[in-house]
């Protein structure tokens, strides 16, 4: 298999978890008002227009990716595929696409949850990292800090949602894990 293709195939397991396991979540209470989605969705769209209009930029190669670091890529992302989809797994029925506080919502500390407050974010980025360590392009770099900008907002809005819900309990929590990366940030 290709680098190529062991990527589409690990970004599309991705997916299709997500897909799957999006049936039965819990009906919402609360949901945040979307606005900061449709920010979102116009930076992604701006970026692609960008990406597409200047391929000659955003597809030049930052070094030669060898085949170890296209092993080294498939391996992070493959790692940060897995860590998402685990943390998926824990949240269960109290998952949301969007900031949400959902029916008899629980605050989730098992899992992944333990070592970061938002591991399907931590994941996702991680396998962002990976797929740009392997392609060695100039446009993963853009997608991954958009990517990162859009995530810290969304976290942002989602802890103030989990404040507001768990008052007692979340500032506990807050202090003792970190949000992204354990131990650090």
């Amino acid at each position: 298999m290709t680098y190529f293709g062991a990527i589409t195939f690990l970004w599309l397991s991705l997916l299709a978890y997500w897909i799957y396991s999006a049936r039965g979540n819990k009906p919402t209470v609360y949901q945040i008002s979307p606005v900061w989605r449709t920010l979102s969705v116009i930076g992604i769209v701006a970026e692609v227009i960008l990406i597409r209009a200047y391929p000659r930029f955003f597809r030049h190669h930052l070094y030669f990716p060898t085949p170890p670091l296209r092993a080294a890529g498939i391996i992070i992302c493959a790692a940060g595929v897995a860590f998402a989809i685990w943390a998926r797994h824990s949240l269960g029925t109290n998952w949301s696409g969007t900031p949400t506080i959902k029916e008899g919502h629980e605050l989730a500390e098992k899992g992944p949850y333990r070592l970061v407050r938002h591991p399907i974010y931590a994941g996702i980025l991680l396998a962002m990292i990976g797929t740009g360590i392997g392609s060695a392009q100039t446009k993963h770099l853009f997608i991954i800090g958009l990517a990162a900008a859009i995530m810290w907002t969304k976290l942002r809005i989602e802890e103030s949602l989990m404040l507001r819900q768990f008052p007692q309990s979340y500032p506990d929590y807050m202090r003792r894990t970190k949000a992204l990366i354990p131990y650090v940030i």
